[in-house]
């Protein structure tokens, strides 16, 4: 098979935190709402309780409620510290993508793996990166000036029309 595209990206603390930066930029208000939506929800199912004077129940809504909101504000810190000290990005591992007509292949010195186009979830283009989302939280990530063969612009024609149902260019 012919290789249309190769990129070598390394994930440094830079790279993640400017994917951090874009990834609360774009998600912030979905994540947002949804939290505020459930909190309500719970509060309401509380007063509910409260006035019927299921105080039983409305204990339960209560610890539901706190474990919600621990859950939904400490998670996501506990996720980015986790991936801040994971190895690929203390050890700044270089990934190599390479390009072909019908799938994908990600690979560094310990792993390969290869992907059809069809399982990205979302593609972004930024200034500097692609991000080819695999589910809502992980993408991965290519650094628009590490391309070994070909260019990013090529590279931009050439991902819109094998995903163009998911394709997103950011400002």
């Amino acid at each position: 098979m012919k290789v249309l595209f190769k990129n070598k990206t390394t994930y440094t603390k830079a790279t993640y935190d400017k994917f951090l930066a874009f990834h609360s930029k774009k998600y912030h208000f979905s994540y947002t709402a949804y939290t505020a939506l459930v909190v309500a929800f719970i509060l309401f199912g509380l007063v509910l309780q409260v006035k019927a004077h299921n105080f039983t129940l409305a204990i339960v809504l209560c610890c539901s409620l706190t474990a919600f909101v621990l859950w939904r504000f400490f998670r996501p810190i506990s996720d980015v510290s986790k991936e801040y000290k994971s190895e690929k990005i203390q050890k700044e591992k270089q990934f190599t993508f390479k390009f072909y007509h019908k799938f994908f292949t990600i690979e560094d010195e310990k792993e390969y793996s290869k992907m059809k186009y069809y399982q990205l979830y979302k593609v972004f283009e930024t200034a500097d990166f692609f991000y080819l989302y695999i589910d809502k939280t992980h993408a991965l990530l290519l650094d628009k000036t590490k391309f070994k063969k070909n260019n990013p612009s090529e590279f931009l024609d050439f991902i819109k029309r094998k995903c163009w149902w998911c394709y997103k260019k950011v400002k």
